[in-house]
């Protein structure tokens, strides 16, 4: 084999590799360990990264072509086994045409990311300062600590922050163009859907957002809401065992609208979830579930509704 077949075999070997990555972190099911595991494989050498980011710009230009339906959860592209009919083939096609066009919002997400999660998991993590965080289904943050300022991008999903007293430099954590300022105690922050929860467990929090000095002052027990560009609403008192059930595995539902609680349960599953019918999204509903019994919990509220399942595993469930 001569030099130049050589060398071209090893650089299509790194490009086989940068698009495995690919498939990995879009999956859904990526865990810490994979994280670090693809940071060093990119590290290894320019070529990797270079390699990385022609992959990367591929699926952007996929999502480009088809831009719908870019706000639903990402599915993992499907493995067809020998025995397969048409029909199947045809909807694996089709859901994994869906999975490319759907990959480069979440691949962005998760290369700006310091600490990730993904669906079903979570993780705590230390920060410089000795404060921690834990990191609930499917969330990123980036930590980006300055000089008198202790930084931290919310980038996607919810995370519970304790944070250690440092009089010298406020612990901030910045999501949808909105702040939450805190010197101590403990809160959580969720990024979902294009509006951000903000809910104290203790302490003091000064939360802000818009265009104008807009702040909201929470204590514990309270709450407030922004969307992007948007002021806080005003604080209301909550349940905070409810509202954070989740750091116990549990997601508490009092009275929540069908649509959104199906919703907030899909967070915790791989499949891409579709609601083919939406006659009953405002239908009230009460339960408690375990988060990693997420896929019977979604069966049993839509039994409640008189509505069926329809699942293929790690691809896509369709309640109709």
């Amino acid at each position: 084999m001569g030099k130049g077949q050589h060398g071209s075999e090893i650089e299509r070997g790194v490009a086989l590799d940068a698009r495995d990555w690919i498939v990995r972190l879009t999956a859904g099911n990526v865990s810490r360990q994979d994280l670090d595991r693809f940071h060093a494989w990119r590290a290894q050498s320019p070529e990797h990264a270079r390699a990385f980011a022609r992959e990367k710009e591929f699926w952007q230009l996929l999502r480009d072509v088809d831009g719908s339906g870019l706000d639903a959860a990402p599915v993992s592209t499907p493995k067809l086994s020998r025995s397969v009919s048409r029909r199947t083939f045809l909807v694996g096609a089709a859901v994994a045409a869906s999975a490319a066009a759907l990959a480069a919002p979440r691949i962005m997400t998760w290369m700006r990311s310091d600490f990730a999660t993904g669906a079903g998991e979570q993780a705590t993590a230390a920060l410089p300062d000795g404060s921690t965080m834990l990191l609930n289904t499917n969330s990123a943050v980036d930590v980006d600590f300055q000089p008198g300022l202790r930084l931290v991008n919310l980038l996607a999903g919810e995370v519970e922050f304790s944070i250690r007293p440092d009089a010298g430099a406020p612990f901030r954590v910045a999501a949808l163009g909105g702040n939450s300022d805190a010197n101590e105690g403990i809160h959580a922050v969720r990024s979902i859907a294009d509006e951000v929860t903000v809910t104290a467990s203790s302490g003091a929090i000064a939360v802000s957002g818009g265009r104008a000095a807009n702040k909201v002052s929470l204590t514990a027990g309270q709450q407030t809401r922004y969307r992007s560009g948007e002021a806080p609403m005003a604080a209301t008192d909550v349940n905070v065992a409810n509202e954070l059930a989740w750091r116990g595995g549990r997601v508490v539902f009092e009275g929540r609208p069908f649509g959104s609680a199906v919703g907030e349960l899909g967070r915790y599953i791989p499949e891409r979830l579709v609601i083919a019918t939406h006659t009953h999204d405002a239908s009230p509903v009460s339960a408690v579930f375990l988060t990693r019994d997420a896929h019977d919990a979604i069966e049993a509220l839509a039994q409640t509704q008189g509505l069926t399942v329809r699942r293929v595993p790690g691809i896509v469930i369709v309640i109709s």
